[in-house]
């Protein structure tokens, strides 16, 4: 809770200051009757600010808070009192029912039973009446007997004497405690009753110790529903006229009676915090290790106090003001470093429950009506939009925007989001099925240089890109067809002058006569540079790149380069065959050798066997030979190849 000493006068001014700076609140606050609302402040941030002022002094204003929001209301709520007393806020605690029971002999329900809370009250003075008749004594308790009804309550007395008593429990008996401190104790359980009677509300009073009647200001927040903006445009010979209208609801529970109402847009940081459920901090318990304390929640509230401070500042360093008329309602408005707002010049009266829609800006604009085709996309046709640049220096909330053409009605509906000062949006509002554009596009490459250093090939290229769009002209009309080309990064273009640069886009505008076609080209250009071994390069790729230099020098080194690779990988071939091939003679060797063991014997075949393990011995040490000659040609090629292309 904050307080704040300055005079009422300067309310608008603390308006400004605290703005929306918290979200996320759900407060229903039923004012008392000597108090009212003032001001309401809608955010598009899901926010309501209420300004009230009650009369306190005397009395103390009493305020109603739902149980689930009473953390947002403790946080909330700025007292501005002209005497600067220190206010302050009493409720009951989120505990008192149970803390009250806990001192007392009897529980909740004994209170509720006159049969169960002297039954529990034994040993207590009681005064006990019939028909003018009564007795005093101390309390026995209750018992119960049969009658014919089933049964009853008895209660039992011990007179003074000493003479024992039993009265029957009925609505001819009365009872009451002879004690005074008994009396007392039964008040106070009623009392916790009482005020446990709706537990979905928090009753609180607001006062100070200055008894002096006076005004005091109540500024607080609670949710509210988005106000949503529904903007029309409206196309003239003389621009854009673009008109705001605000849709707001009036949830917070009040009904406002010629309230000011502004209407903010922006977004603020929010946190919740805790205040009025009951925390206990975590005590180390013996024999264990020790827990760590969490931190308490209320440390968050000096958070709360830094964003106000800051928002405080930034307000009144940025603010902007300003003055129009829409259809006979004067608006005010102002902006800060992350909030707009406008303030409705006339009171509203809306009750709670119930919505209205009120415009809140009016704005000439140029006119920005476009035929645009976006490039890149693949679509046939363009589409009709409005060019919107924002020219007042506050933000414009998003909304739906709905565009009337002058004298011809409805045109379309777009979308359009939150526009700072200075920004402009594109907003479609149909396609232009009369005009087709068709979009081409071709890659070329272009080589710069080639070069040989250190065996690697360096290989610098121009990429090129060249779109074509091709438009075929609306029949019944001319028009002036405007074209943004996306924007690639890496990539420059070369295409006719008078092109606009923008962040995402270059924009062309391209005249159709009606029934006619033209076309724009854009060609993007993009240098590329890219490294190739030639060492272990194929020949199909030596023989691309001979052909494309225009290097005799370097194109006499490719050339004689593919030949050596293309004797490498003859001898590289020849010594797979004879290896190959020395495989296959060792299994036919071994396959003999086996056989001739197996059978044992000086027969013509076995003896035929052996001379022919013999030759191929021989077959083999020449295959090796002659592979390890394959190899040592291989080796000395590459030596060559090296040595022509400079890596050794």
């Amino acid at each position: 809770m904050l307080f704040h000493t300055p005079t009422l006068q300067l309310r608008s001014r603390l308006r400004r200051a605290v703005v929306l700076s918290l979200s996320g609140l759900v407060l229903a606050l039923p004012l008392s009757a000597e108090t009212s609302i003032n001001a309401v402040t809608l955010s598009t941030a899901g926010l309501a600010m209420i300004e009230a002022e009650g009369q306190m002094g005397l009395e103390p204003i009493t305020l109603s808070v739902a149980r689930d929001d009473i953390d947002d209301f403790l946080k909330t709520l700025w007292v501005l009192d002209p005497n600067g007393a220190v206010p302050f806020v009493t409720m009951t605690g989120p505990g008192s029912f149970e803390d009250a029971f806990a001192h007392f002999p009897f529980g909740p329900q004994d209170v509720t039973d006159p049969a169960r809370l002297f039954g529990t009250m034994v040993g207590a003075p009681l005064v006990v009446e019939r028909r003018g008749e009564s007795w005093e004594g101390l309390n026995m308790g209750v018992t119960q007997r049969p009658d014919e009804h089933g049964s009853v309550n008895v209660l039992n007395l011990q007179a003074e004497d000493g003479t024992l008593h039993a009265f029957v429990m009925d609505d001819a008996l009365g009872v009451r405690f002879a004690d005074a401190a008994d009396q007392a104790t039964l008040r106070d359980a009623l009392r916790a009753w009482r005020g446990s009677a709706n537990p979905r509300r928090v009753e609180l009073t607001l006062d100070s110790d200055d008894r002096t009647p006076r005004d005091v200001g109540l500024v607080y927040l609670q949710n509210a529903p988005l106000w949503r903006t529904a903007w029309r445009a409206v196309d003239t010979d003389e621009g854009i006229r673009l008109i705001g209208w605000a849709v707001v609801e009036n949830t917070t529970g009040i009904d406002w009676d010629d309230v000011e109402l502004t209407l903010a847009t922006g977004s603020v940081r929010a946190i919740e915090a805790q205040l009025y459920a009951r925390t206990y901090a975590r005590r180390e318990q013996a024999s264990t290790p020790e827990i760590p304390r969490p931190a308490p929640m209320v440390a968050m509230a000096p958070a709360y106090r830094g964003a106000v401070a800051d928002m405080a500042e930034a307000a009144g360093a940025g603010r902007v003001q300003m003055e129009q008329s829409i259809a006979s309602i004067p608006v005010t408005a102002d902006d800060g470093d992350s909030f707009s707002r406008f303030t409705l010049g006339t009171p509203v009266t809306l009750p709670a429950g119930q919505m209205m829609s009120v415009p809140f800006l009016s704005e000439m604009l140029e006119d920005a009506r476009l035929t645009l085709y976006r490039g890149g996309r693949g679509e046939s046709h363009p589409v009709i939009a409005l060019s919107l640049e924002n020219p007042l220096p506050l933000r414009l909330p998003a909304g739906v925007l709905t565009l009337y053409e002058d004298g011809r009605g409805h045109a379309g509906d777009a979308m359009i989001p939150e526009l700072a000062p200075g920004a402009t949006e594109i907003v479609d509002f149909a396609l232009d099925t009369a005009v087709e554009i068709r979009e081409e596009v071709s890659n070329t490459e272009t080589l710069r240089e080639l070069r040989l250093a250190r065996g690697v090939l360096f290989i610098t290229e121009d990429l090129e890109r060249r779109f074509t769009y091709r438009i075929e002209g609306a029949p019944d009309a001319e028009r002036e067809i405007t074209i943004d080309h996306p924007r690639h990064s890496g990539w420059t273009i070369s295409a006719p002058s008078g092109a606009e640069e923008r962040n995402d886009a270059w924009r062309f505008e391209v005249p159709v006569a009606a029934g006619e076609r033209a076309s724009l080209s854009v060609t993007e250009r993009q240098p590329r540079t890219r490294q190739m071994g030639v060492m272990d390069m194929d020949l199909p790729t030596l023989a691309y790149w001979q052909g494309r230099t225009e290097d005799a020098g370097l194109r006499d080194t490719l050339a004689r380069a593919a030949a050596m690779r293309q004797q490498i990988l003859d001898a590289e071939n020849e010594q797979r065959r004879l290896s190959g091939e020395m495989q296959t003679l060792e299994r036919e060797q071994q396959r003999l050798v086996s056989l001739i063991v197996q059978l044992g014997d000086d027969s013509q075949a076995n003896r035929e066997r052996r001379a022919r393990v013999d030759a191929i011995d021989a077959e083999i040490t020449a295959a090796r030979e002659a592979s390890a000659a394959a190899a040592q040609r291989a080796t000395t090629l590459r030596g060559d190849l090296a040595e022509l292309i400079g890596t050794r």
